[in-house]
């Protein structure tokens, strides 16, 4: 944990107080699932869920570290339904149900979602088991158990050439811990392994140079061609190293997380902002590397900056330091007053300005784990805001306002009219009203969202509510106020 480098960094408190608004009474974490990396939600897909998102588990992780350093009475009400509404809320084939993040509830099945649940359950009680009952600890080890059991459809529980690094390597992750934290040795024999093949399967060294080593995101494509893995999934790959070279004594397993994470920083490029930013993803072909950097994510970069503070924690690393320092600066440029982050740039619609709480609780957990924990940090997480947020972009916008929420696009520009609540499973869109399509249901209206204009000049507004509002702009394109009235 480390807080000394004199560059800005987000206010994690502000952060965790959003992502608190969007936890349901039984501990269910909802948001709008946009996928910023693929630029898709749940409504390109013509499904309208906003309920909870195994994705977002890892913010179990986040609010357990906080409260094991700041102990509180609501905190541990809040947690304690995050963490048992993650291990109980299973589908019949044993796989967690609301895996579906980016498509919503039309995907019932996929690695990297239960990992995601495991691990979030799993870090939750390295952190803060002693704040559950001793029969409650055991029911979130037994959920893991019988999740990685459920999951062995996917490989025989293994990495093969055909499944997805991130995805085998988080599930390693899951299988460290699960072994660390029960006693269970069941997974024992496998874990070196398991580490030793997904490197002999999936490493491309050399990219972008000589101290660097890529991933494949399909071990396959080493033959044809194909997509190194994203830069925001390099977490969940570096962490396991860590962890095994820690638990085999093996120099070698942390040296390639060294690798992996330089890969990361030295990839990064620097946005119209003067930010610093995750590169999307590089394409190898033979004697062909190509690197694609934008459209890309800003929330988002939380595990990735987790595992290289993993790294950081085992060996000093002046480079990798001075570049989680920058992100951390990236997070600052681009945090709302309302506490979430823009999500993207390049996109100009949807995936840029509206925010998913899964990607969010990466950061969440990255963020908690790098900064203190000040006494007042439950006060600000609990404290209710009396303003609306408004991220605005020319070509979308996203507003909140309590537990309304609405993505549209300015006056004329586009077809988003999509309105959702934070207390809600489902979403809705409005349609024109000389259609024949349904009305949006009363309690999805959201009277008081703005409506803005983008002209040659700038972005206008055109309502005359004066509800108190923040208005935080992404995109070159200046916010000019309201119209003036003649």
């Amino acid at each position: 944990m480390s807080t000394q480098d004199s560059r800005p960094s987000p206010d994690t408190a502000a952060l965790a107080r959003w992502m608190r608004t969007w936890i349901g009474g039984e501990g269910q974490i909802r948001g709008f699932h946009n996928h910023s990396v693929w630029g898709t939600n749940p409504a390109t897909f013509m499904d309208f869920t906003s309920g909870h998102q195994a994705f977002a588990a890892p913010a179990t992780a986040a609010f357990a570290e906080a409260l094991a350093r700041r102990p509180d009475e609501r905190a541990l009400a809040m947690w304690r339904r995050m963490m048992l509404f993650q291990a109980r809320t299973v589908q019949t084939d044993g796989q967690f149900r609301h895996i579906g993040f980016q498509v919503g509830e039309s995907a019932t099945t996929g690695l990297i979602h239960n990992m995601a649940g495991c691990i979030g359950l799993l870090e939750g009680l390295r952190h803060a088991q002693h704040l559950l009952e001793p029969g409650e600890v055991d029911e979130v080890l037994q959920a893991v158990r019988a999740n990685l059991d459920a999951c062995r459809v996917y490989g025989g529980g293994r990495p093969t050439e055909t499944g997805t690094v991130n995805q085998e390597y988080a599930r390693v992750w899951a299988k460290l811990r699960y072994t660390e934290l029960s006693g269970d040795d069941r997974y024992a024999d496998e874990l070196e392994a398991d580490l030793d093949d997904l490197v002999r399967l999936s490493r491309v060294p050399g990219v972008p140079d000589d101290d660097c080593a890529g991933t494949y995101r399909q071990p396959a494509d080493r033959a044809d061609g194909g997509i190194l893995e994203p830069a925001e999934y390099y977490g969940l790959m570096i962490v396991p190293l860590v962890l095994g070279a820690q638990r085999f004594s093996r120099p070698d397993f942390l040296e390639e997380a060294v690798r992996l994470s330089l890969h990361v920083s030295r990839s990064a490029w620097t946005d119209n902002a003067g930010s610093t930013r995750f590169h999307r993803y590089w394409y190898v072909r033979g004697d062909t590397v190509l690197l694609s950097t934008e459209p890309m994510l800003i929330a988002g970069m939380g595990l990735t900056l987790y595992g290289i503070e993993e790294v950081l924690s085992e060996t000093a690393n002046p480079e990798l330091e001075g570049f989680a320092a920058a992100c951390l600066a990236t997070y600052a440029r681009y945090q709302t007053p309302a506490g979430y982050f823009a999500s993207a740039t390049g996109w100009h619609n949807e995936a840029d300005v509206a925010p998913s709480t899964a990607w969010h609780a990466h950061d969440l957990m990255f963020l908690i784990r790098h900064t203190e924990t000040p006494e007042s940090f439950w006060d600000s997480v609990f404290a209710e805001s009396d303003r609306q947020s408004v991220l605005l972009s020319d070509r979308a916008y996203w507003v909140e306002d309590g537990v309304h929420w609405c993505i549209l696009s300015p006056f004329t520009a586009g077809d988003l009219s999509i309105y959702g609540r934070k207390d809600r499973d489902t979403f809705a869109r409005s349609f024109f009203s000389w259609t024949d399509k349904e009305p949006l249901p009363e309690e999805l209206e959201f009277a008081e969202a703005p409506v803005f204009l983008t002209a040659d000049d700038g972005i206008y507004r055109l309502d005359e509510s004066d509800r108190k509002t923040d208005i935080s702009v992404l995109g070159s394109i200046p916010y000019r106020g309201h119209v003036q009235q003649s």
